[in-house]
């Protein structure tokens, strides 16, 4: 990310390989600034955001919402889930996978799927991050309730698709954040898991869900690893802020 100030003006550029967006509050800033990058790279100007890495934008006075429902929808069709009965959570209730007991024969795209799941759980949907970096532990080893397990995933997309990340600017724009853990529930190796949350204008702008590097002896020290990643964080985001 780039960013220059002029007076009461500022220029934030945001650059994703070949992609990049431009912010600013002056038009006059943002159009010189293009102009000066025509004159030394081929650029196609798309204009305002609409879709960009596979995600749809949509801008209204003061108010802005992201959304992936095209490319749920692109997915649902690929592993022919289209006309799949959704459910309400992305994992059963209470489900515990471990490692199959001896190889199975299986031949389907675990991987691709939780790949492309993953890349959903990181763009807008926060809801489905636990889920899937559970389901991720078994990328080199699966069977067929994982299997089972990866596809419930897109059935509980299906139902919620149009499910968004919404901004609003209500004048209150302080980082927000949230941390939590639960203690001990891997059955492979006893370790807790690590969730946070961060919140700016009504809406979630970073989360994570991982399984802790280390066992912790006891729920207060699960809870005080998850807000040991909470606060480096939360120490990233001001620093990104000022």
């Amino acid at each position: 990310m780039y960013y220059t100030r002029q007076d009461n003006y500022f220029l934030v550029v945001a650059v994703f390989v070949d992609d990049f967006f431009i912010l600013s509050n002056s038009d006059s800033l943002k159009t010189k600034f293009k102009n000066d990058l025509k004159k030394l790279f081929t650029v196609k100007d798309l204009g305002p955001v609409k879709d960009c890495l596979g995600m749809r934008v949509s801008q209204s006075k003061g108010r802005v919402t992201l959304d992936q429902s095209h490319y749920i929808d692109k997915l649902l069709g690929k592993y022919n889930m289209t006309d799949a009965i959704t459910v309400t959570t992305p994992m059963e209730p209470g489900l515990k996978l471990t490692l199959p007991t001896q190889v199975e024969e299986i031949d389907v795209p675990y991987r691709e799927l939780i790949g492309s799941l993953m890349y959903i759980a990181i763009g807008t949907r926060p809801d489905i991050e636990h889920t899937v970096s559970y389901l991720s532990q078994f990328n080199t080893h699966y069977g067929g309730v994982h299997w089972k397990a990866a596809k419930r995933v897109l059935r509980y997309l299906k139902g919620t698709k149009d499910m968004r990340l919404t901004y609003t600017h209500n004048g209150y724009n302080n980082v927000v954040g949230y941390s939590d853990a639960d203690f001990g529930n891997s059955v492979i190796d006893r370790r807790s898991y690590t969730g946070y949350v961060f919140l700016v204008s009504g809406g979630p702008i970073s989360w994570e869900a991982h399984k802790q590097r280390t066992v912790a002896l006891s729920t207060t020290e699960a809870e005080y690893m998850a807000l040991a990643e909470a606060c480096k964080e939360a120490i990233y985001l001001k620093t990104l802020i000022q």
